[in-house]
């Protein structure tokens, strides 16, 4: 696997936890300059941090991904401070799980303009800055195994992930045509022990061993699995692969 990222420039959303940390490091390990957004400071803060503390570069930036002035900011000082960008990571998301009669247009309207509108802007305001700089960018849309399959009672989220399903294919097409043309794909994580998950239903190992004999591998899904495949979608090693829906799930799918 290509591990020199050297002088790549990435903006990884939702980069205050999670995915989207364990990202961000395995990025700047490889030698890309990170540029951490989210709307948790301290997070975000703690998060840049750690890349530093790594031997990377790079810093956090306030960010709500569903404000389009938002985005032109943050790219605005990417670009100012570090140079042209390379590729952005889509992964701020929100989840949770109500049954049908109970979720309001409320929550139906939070998880789209979250997940939904935040990735469109995204890819918007990225295919804008690659032009800018004349770079055969890529774009990663962290949707979810639920962007693929249903699950009960997750009707909203089901929804939005199952919209960057079908917006990264759109997008790559676009992509494809530009000129140097630019990579899009989405990625769709299994049951990930991230506190996504553990705010919703419990951080214990009890809840952990369940979840791991759940799944084909009977394995826990970790934040750095996913992170790998993020790696893989961005460097050159995969060079030929566009509008692909990536899915790291331990088989749970596929059961």
């Amino acid at each position: 696997m290509t591990q020199n990222m050297n002088g790549r420039i990435v903006i990884v959303t939702g980069g205050t936890k999670g995915i989207g940390r364990a990202a961000a490091l395995t990025l700047s390990r490889q030698g890309a300059v990170v540029v951490v957004t989210g709307r948790d400071a301290k997070g975000g803060s703690e998060t840049a941090r750690l890349v530093k503390e790594s031997g990377g570069d790079g810093a956090y930036m306030p960010h709500d991904v569903a404000s389009e002035v938002d985005w032109e900011r943050v790219i605005a000082e990417t670009e100012k401070q570090f140079g042209v960008l390379s590729a952005l990571v889509n992964n701020a998301g929100v989840f949770f799980v109500k049954p049908l009669a109970e979720t309001t247009e409320a929550d139906f309207d939070w998880a789209y303009s979250v997940n939904v509108e935040g990735t469109f802007l995204g890819i918007k305001h990225a295919f804008r800055a690659f032009a800018r700089g004349k770079m055969a960018g890529s774009i990663v849309n962290v949707s979810s195994l639920m962007g693929q399959v249903g699950y009960p009672n997750a009707i909203a989220y089901c929804a939005s992930k199952g919209a960057i399903t079908s917006m990264t294919k759109a997008a790559a097409l676009e992509g494809a045509a530009m000129s140097p043309r630019v990579r899009v794909n989405s990625l769709h994580p299994g049951v990930i022990w991230t506190p996504m998950i553990t705010d919703t239903f419990g951080d214990n190992q009890e809840l952990a061993d369940a979840f791991a004999a759940d799944t084909p591998l009977r394995m826990i899904g970790r934040p750095e699995y996913i992170a790998d495949a993020i790696h893989y979608l961005v460097s050159d090693d995969a060079s030929y692969v566009t509008g692909a829906e990536l899915t790291v799930d331990g088989g749970r799918g596929a059961d």
